[in-house]
């Protein structure tokens, strides 16, 4: 739900359920940046892009409660057995609930991380975006063969072991002598070369 709160305060709202996906793996993979714990640190590679099983289940949860709207359903064309949804916050039932998250411990940092990311994925073009997750360093790996698990911190180190994070680190070497880059410009500048990518 924070995720939606981030994206609809981002005004990339209503989102597509595969565009919630991208964002949702981005933001575990990117998550060491601003060092917060990712809420799964590692998904299957599969040829559609990152699907979460947990955001799945609590997505369910929030629609089933009242707390995220469900704003169309379609005819998946690729996939014909699958429907498109788009969601978007029930601001007056989240909105409590909300409150009370943000009131936790460390809340603070999570919601400037989802927020910073949430605006720059909504510089993606809708149509692109799950494919921004796509050529993410740590997805696009060549070493995990689809099929496989991409693992950036269930068995690896949540640094170094995530090629993600990595890539966002060494864009501090081109920046300019003496300035120093904060994790909202790492996160920012990553999140634009991915959809430089998907862009093609």
């Amino acid at each position: 739900m924070q995720i939606m709160a981030a994206l609809e305060t981002a005004g990339a709202t209503p989102v597509a359920n595969r565009d919630l996906h991208a964002i949702a793996y981005l933001a575990n993979v990117l998550s060491p940046l601003w060092e917060v714990d990712p809420v799964e640190g590692s998904v299957l590679k599969d040829r559609k892009g990152p699907r979460s099983a947990a955001l799945e289940r609590e997505l369910d949860a929030c629609v089933g409660l009242g707390l995220i709207i469900v704003d169309s359903i379609q005819p998946d064309d690729e996939y014909p057995n699958r429907l498109n949804a788009t969601f978007r916050l029930n601001g007056a039932m989240a909105r409590p609930v909300l409150r009370e998250i943000s009131a936790l411990p460390d809340q603070a940092a999570v919601e400037k991380f989802l927020t910073e990311l949430a605006f720059a994925f909504a510089e993606i073009v809708p149509e692109r975006r799950d494919d921004a997750a796509k050529v993410d360093a740590a997805w696009s790996n060549p070493a995990v063969a689809q099929g496989r698990v991409v693992d950036f911190a269930e068995f690896v180190e949540q640094t170094r072991g995530n090629p993600a994070y990595n890539v966002a680190e060494a864009l501090q070497d081109y920046a300019p002598e003496g300035v120093i880059l904060t994790p909202a410009e790492k996160l920012v500048m990553y999140v634009r070369l991915l959809k430089r990518r998907a862009h093609g």
